[in-house]
């Protein structure tokens, strides 16, 4: 083979791998398609509709779903914090997953805001889910509420779980990714569970193994039981 050749396929095998390299993210999975999310009964999660979400599996402790508090430690919070309830039996919050773009369903790999809508109770801050730092220890990196519609705080992605629990559940993981939405780390960081005080809490934690859950359909009146 002639080295000048040589030379240009050795080139190309180099691109080739960095492009490959740089479209991981902190997970180390290669940058998925954008696929339809699906809810617990795999049926599409629509776009800007309320859901609940917690484990894909009950019955392992206190692995509750993910609601909001207006008390935290016997002390009321404003803006409101993102917490698992410990109770199994409780439904959890209700939450909109909204995409930056408008579309009939939930797309995973797609920029969204999550939030419940207009706040209710004396609280009067937004419902947003928002990370005020996401690279500082908490409670900096603690998930909590009062941001506003595509600001660096409030970027979230839905990505598949790497791993599911159960392959009859389709399940998902969160990550924040604040330069999609403006200024921050040039990166995505997982979100996982942190015990504060005994207080599950959604966080930007690194290191610690990505929160699993899964879409639960919020069940209304007129819905077959």
């Amino acid at each position: 083979m002639k080295p000048l050749l040589s030379y240009v396929l050795l080139l190309l095998f180099i691109i080739t791998t960095q492009l490959l390299i740089s479209s991981t993210t902190t997970t180390g999975t290669a940058a998925a398609t954008e696929d339809i999310v699906k809810d617990s009964e795999g049926k599409e999660v629509l776009d800007n509709v309320p859901y609940h979400i917690g484990p894909v599996i009950t019955g392992t402790g206190t692995r509750g779903r993910i609601k909001l508090t207006d008390t935290m430690y016997n002390k009321k919070v404003c803006p409101l914090d993102v917490v698992q309830d410990p109770s199994e039996d409780n439904l959890g919050g209700q939450f909109m997953f909204t995409l930056i773009g408008k579309e009939k369903y939930l797309l995973t790999s797609r920029i969204l805001g999550i939030d419940s809508g207009s706040p209710k109770g004396e609280c009067e801050e937004s419902t947003f889910w928002t990370i005020p730092d996401v690279e500082e220890p908490p409670p900096s990196n603690l998930i909590t509420t009062g941001g506003g519609f595509d600001q660096s705080f409030t970027c979230f992605q839905v990505v598949e779980y790497p791993k599911p629990t159960s392959p009859e559940v389709p399940s998902y993981m969160l990550q924040h990714c604040p330069s999609f939405c403006g200024a921050g780390p040039q990166t995505c960081f997982n979100i996982s569970i942190y015990t504060d005080n005994g207080v599950r809490r959604l966080s930007s934690i690194t290191g610690g193994y990505p929160f699993e859950f899964a879409f639960y359909k919020v069940k209304r009146t007129h819905d077959t039981l």
